[in-house]
This record gives structure tokens, sequence and C-alpha cells, in this order.
């Protein structure tokens, strides 16, 4: 039941905020934020050792990419790796480009997800279920989960969308602060499930990752916690931002 927030265009400072915690089983294997090489780019990443993708990352072009899956009766573990897709988007150079890419997938060629692009300038979010649905994000606090983005009509994504929206009308540098508290945050009623940071057995809230991307004369950020961000401090991992930059150009292989 993975969770991600995101603020398109909310300040000139910062063009994309991004919040996201990453629910999994917890004895499925994963390596933290690191530079790779993936499709001919360099990318900041997480990576999933068992199926070789990721959930979300940040290529040298400026583009982020990030995956939720949907709920499905009976995944067909026969389809492609979801994770796979996300590190074929940020082999892309543009939101645009990324987006273009998506609307030609191949009918049930993934079990069903919801996608996440953005740029800093032009931001999508894609519903697929067997075939792939683009909308174009308006500007403003955006929630994707695992039900349609920005479903008012879901308790837990109304509730974080009221949340975001309250940030986004607030200063810049309370961004930061009220995006961890939102990843941290134990409410909601009923489910675990309906909890940002879920703590349900075997299940729950893996890592949380947060993401500002800095307009002009404003530095990024990029703040890692691998566990659940409730019992777990975030790493500044920004210099990761400066090693990406270094490591830009063509690849000879991916890593």
């Amino acid at each position: 039941m993975c969770t991600l927030i995101a603020l398109h265009r909310c300040f000139p400072e910062v063009p994309l905020a991004v919040a996201a915690n990453r629910d999994e089983y917890l004895d499925r294997p994963a390596e933290a934020l690191a530079v790779r090489r993936w499709g001919g780019r360099s990318v900041v990443a997480p990576r999933d050792v068992r199926a070789g993708g990721t959930w979300l990352g940040l290529n040298d072009a400026g583009l982020f990419a990030a995956l939720t899956n949907r709920p499905c009766g009976s995944p067909d573990p026969g389809r492609r790796s979801r994770g796979l897709l996300v590190a074929d988007l940020l082999a892309k150079t543009s939101a645009v480009q990324a987006v273009a890419a998506l609307g030609r997938t191949e009918a049930a060629a993934y079990n069903p997800f919801n996608v996440f692009v953005s740029d800093g300038v032009d931001a999508y979010a894609v519903v697929y279920e067997d075939k792939p649905a683009v909308m174009e994000l308006s500007a403003g606090a955006h929630v994707i989960g695992n039900a349609d983005p920005d479903a008012r009509d879901v308790p837990k994504v109304a509730r974080l969308l009221a949340e975001s929206e309250q940030l986004a009308r607030g200063a810049v540098r309370d961004l930061l602060p009220g995006l961890e508290t939102l990843c941290r945050s134990h409410a909601g009623s009923g489910s675990a499930l309906e909890r940002t940071c879920i703590h349900a057995g075997g299940y729950g809230t893996r890592s949380s990752t947060l993401l500002l991307r800095g307009g002009e004369n404003q530095a990024d950020v990029l703040r890692f916690a691998d566990g659940p961000p409730c019992e777990t401090e975030y790493t500044d991992c920004t210099p990761l931002l400066g090693e990406l930059a270094r490591s830009a150009g063509p690849a000879a292989g991916a890593r």
C-alpha cells in the first residue's frame, strides 16, 4: 500500500517536492538509495533485489519517476516486473517523453499500477489496468496510493490531500519537516493499512524518501529512511545528487 505525496509547482523555490513511503513484505530484500547506471543514464534510486527494478528514482536529466501497485485479486507472475518499468522510464529525458512511452505500453504486459512522473515543469499520473490511462496533473498537491490518483473518496487519500494542501499554503521552510511528519504518521482509523506509516505483522513501511527539487538559487534536498520513518531517522543523501550530476553521460552498461 505504498504512498506518494507530490507538491507540483506549489512553490517557485521548490518546483517539485515528493514524500514517498514504500510498503512491502518485510522479508523482501532491497538496496538503499545509490547512484546507478540504468538505460544509458545515471540515476539515484533504491533497488529491489528480487526483481532488479525500483519503485522510484531521479535521473541525470532531472526526471523523477515513481510507481505504486494497484490491488489485484490474482497477480499474474508471468507478467514483467513493474519495478523494471520504472527503470525504463528513468532512461527518458522528460516527463513528456516518459508518459509517451507509457502510452505505448502493451496491453496486459504488467499487473496493475499507478505511475507518477515529473521533471519539475510537467507532471503526469498514469493508471494501468491492462492498458494505460494518462492524466496531466495541474499545479498543486497530489496523492498517489493504490487507488486512483487523488481519490478523495478513499479516506487515507482524502486525509493526506488535505494535509498536503495545507503544507502547500504554508512557508517553504515548513515543507520538509511537514512532509516528514506526514510520512511518520499513524493517523487513521480501522485497518493498519489506513496509516501512512504501516505496521501489519510481516508487512509494513520499509523505507521513506523525501525529495525537494530546488528552483533557481535553491539547492536540492534528498533524504532517505531505510526503515519505517516513525522509528528510523532520515539520512541526508543530498551528496548523491552531486555524484549524480558528476556521473552523467553515456553508459557502457547497466549496473
